[in-house]
């Protein structure tokens, strides 16, 4: 779509991040909401479509409905979306694309946020997921258990694959540190060096501590509506030019080669259907909950050829500058874990030009990636400045 008809994010809003002693999940989503729904020019009441992922800390049904109690909104379309943390934001901005040019509904807020840090237990380290993957039968009682261990077996095939060392996941891990330096809400703070990477403990071979993403709280929401009306607001003005998805397996038990994992054909569609390539991309947004998914990704939308997505990161490609600066928000490994919401908050504010210290310079086009599980769901959304 196009011109006055054309659906566009036009507002963003972000909590702080990092340790939020006494905030709900809840009401960190609340609290994103409104202010994207401010950022846009609009007031609560202007909100009739509403779509969240609920807290994986503490699960809750119709949690959609429960958001929407809590803001005092009766909107017409409302729902909770679950394919996977940071593939799920994609998916709720491709639905209320598809609400509002059904008539569903004329403004449509997305959002996800929970209290992942401060709402577990005390003593308890890691993320705690209460709720459950479905294939947790066929590998906890081989110790395949939580998110970290699946990726430690995807890293250590990716490296057996390709010969290749430390320095390749250590690369992804100091960009994306050096960008959250230049974000004030940032949970990480301190500079870190290759030598920093090394020294990190190992938490799961080959995945050290500096590989693994943070626990968070916080949350993140962005509005779309029709791009007439965001101009009348003066609101931002970004446009949607391309969502894809591909969901290859559920259990890491069913885990496929890496070449077989669905973000290729992901990204691959979504480029046909914006009439893109890589080389067109001004900045990426990728998932990156361990450092391999980053480099798995990379090469799997043409950015790298395979085995090579270190030596890009290595490069300074991938650094504010360069030719595809990565995660410039510091993305879930040194900003904060907050499903794929940011990275899309992020990629928004790059595009409208206002992300001061960590701009990149005439950004017009960013990609921005998801998966949900262990690659399981993979998506890519293309979006550019209109």
């Amino acid at each position: 779509m196009s011109g006055r008809d054309a659906i566009v994010l036009a507002g963003i809003g972000e909590t702080r991040v990092g340790k939020l002693p006494g905030l709900s999940s809840v009401e960190l989503q609340a609290e994103a909401v409104i202010r994207a729904v401010k950022d846009a020019g609009l007031a609560l009441h202007d909100v009739d479509g509403l779509l969240n992922l609920g807290p994986y800390v503490q699960p809750s049904s119709m949690f959609a409905t429960t958001l929407a109690e809590y803001l005092g909104v009766k909107p017409t379309y409302c729902a909770t979306i679950d394919v996977g943390g940071t593939v799920t934001g994609m998916t709720m901005i491709q639905n209320a694309i598809w609400a509002i040019e059904s008539g569903q509904c004329e403004v449509a807020v997305c959002t996800f946020g929970e209290n992942a840090l401060t709402g577990r237990a005390v003593g308890v380290q890691g993320l705690k997921m209460d709720n459950l993957l479905g294939g947790e039968e066929w590998e906890e009682p081989f110790g395949v258990q939580g998110m970290v261990i699946p990726y430690a077996l995807l890293a250590q095939a990716w490296r057996d694959e390709h010969g290749t060392g430390d320095a390749d996941f250590g690369a992804v891990a100091t960009v994306t540190r050096a960008h959250a330096l230049l974000n004030d809400n940032a949970q990480m703070t301190k500079t870190m060096t290759q030598e920093d990477y090394l020294a990190s403990r190992m938490i799961a071979t080959p995945l050290r501590l500096f590989d693994c993403s943070l626990v968070s709280d916080g949350a993140g929401a962005v509005v779309l509506m029709r791009a007439d009306r965001a101009r009348k607001l003066g609101a931002r003005q970004v446009a949607v030019r391309a969502v894809a998805q591909k969901t290859t397996h559920n259990s890491a038990a069913a885990l496929p080669d890496i070449a077989d994992l669905g973000m290729a054909e992901a990204g691959a569609r979504a480029f046909e259907a914006a009439g893109m390539g890589p080389e067109d991309m001004d900045m990426l947004a990728l998932h990156d909950a361990f450092t391999i998914s980053v480099l798995i990704t990379l090469e799997a939308l043409g950015f790298a050829r395979p085995g090579e997505a270190g030596a890009l990161a290595r490069s300074g490609d991938l650094s504010l500058g360069g030719r595809w600066p990565l995660n410039t928000h510091g993305g879930l490994l040194s900003q904060a874990h907050i499903g794929g919401m940011l990275h899309i908050v992020e990629a928004v504010r790059q595009l409208s030009g206002d992300a001061g210290k960590r701009q990149v310079e005439g950004a017009r086009r960013a990609l921005v990636s998801g998966n949900g599980g262990v690659f399981s769901v993979c998506g890519a959304m293309i979006l550019e400045a209109a």
